[in-house]
């Protein structure tokens, strides 16, 4: 069995190093509260470098050797690690890319069972790093919002039950960060969600965005309802200079001719009660998803995203947090 030396970077900027024969299982159990001592008042902790080590005693004594460094020397070691393929949060590397596009020209089971490792390395465990990444910025800019490698990655594989193309697998990754009381997923199927942060990775075009993209029935009547009642507080959210100078304005990919039933035509929100999704987006550039400034794009992102987010969250019942 294989061992790990980690290095965590908890809530304070203070690092923690330990090992492991399953470095995102441990990450888990730290965030969890069943890890060390240490971590459990610092939570959450995020993956800020690993290496592999020959036997449990050549990864203690690792260990060791790490915790002799300064600071600085530590630090200097995640910045050493290899995007896209390490497992420390930072820009997905050329090969993500590459295995995307060749699994649109081979989408079939049997080549991507032939190339599982190379989705793995380069894609799954990515886009993981990534997730515990983003919740440790989100446990400081939104508490409420969080990310979590379990739930918030969206299954490579395709529901084809109700669609004529069976192709088995999506050719995009994806991660959905979420109220911790709400649902997840998007769109009119995914009832009880609530408004989201959202990153996708695509060799045609990787964005961001955030809000709620098409919501269910009921989702749609209670954010109507609320826009009809503050019609000023909402449009001085999607119109801040912030939010349009990143975003262009609120998407308009969905809007309805005519006002919904029950609306005047000359309602003062008329303009945006015809909407049937509330989404802010932005793409990303191939170099800004290479970067390992990955991460800090998107809390720029997240940050600009925010006063939406939690607009549509309060009219779906789902309060913002100061703490986790």
């Amino acid at each position: 069995m294989p061992w790990f030396v980690y290095l965590a970077r908890c809530r304070d900027g203070t690092l923690y190093t330990g090992v492991t024969t399953d470095v995102l299982r441990r990450l888990r159990a730290h965030n969890a509260g069943r890890g060390a001592a240490y971590t459990r008042s610092r939570r959450p902790v995020a993956l800020a470098h690993v290496e592999a080590a020959a036997s449990r005693g050549a990864a203690l004594r690792r260990e060791l050797e790490i915790k002799g460094m300064g600071r600085v020397e530590k630090m200097g070691l995640g910045r050493t690690d290899r995007a896209g393929g390490s497992g420390v949060a930072g820009g997905f590397g050329s090969g993500a890319i590459t295995f995307l596009r060749a699994l649109a020209r081979h989408n079939d089971r049997a080549w991507f069972e032939a190339h599982r490792a190379a989705y793995e390395a380069e894609v799954r465990d990515p886009m993981r790093a990534l997730v515990e990444e983003m919740d440790v910025r989100l446990a400081r800019i939104a508490p409420e919002m969080v990310g979590d490698p379990a739930r918030s990655i969206f299954r490579i594989h395709r529901d084809v039950r109700f669609s004529k193309d069976k192709s088995p697998f999506k050719t995009h990754a994806a991660a959905q960060f979420y109220h911790r009381d709400a649902g997840r997923g998007a769109g009119v199927d995914a009832v009880g969600a609530g408004a989201s942060f959202y990153f996708h990775l695509d060799p045609a075009e990787s964005f961001v965005a955030g809000g709620i993209w098409m919501p269910a029935r009921p989702a749609l009547d209670a954010i109507r309802v609320a826009i009809a009642a503050d019609p000023e507080g909402f449009e001085a959210t999607v119109t801040a200079p912030a939010f349009r100078r990143r975003f262009g304005g609120l998407e308009d990919e969905a809007v309805l001719r005519r006002m919904p039933r029950g609306y005047a035509d000359d309602h003062p929100a008329a303009r945006w009660l015809r909407y049937r999704s509330f989404i802010g987006y932005q793409a990303l550039t191939r170099d800004e998803v290479a970067s390992p400034r990955l991460p800090a794009t998107l809390e720029r992102s997240f940050r600009a995203l925010l006063p939406l987010v939690r607009w549509l969250n309060s009219a779906l019942g789902y309060r913002p947090a100061e703490r986790r």
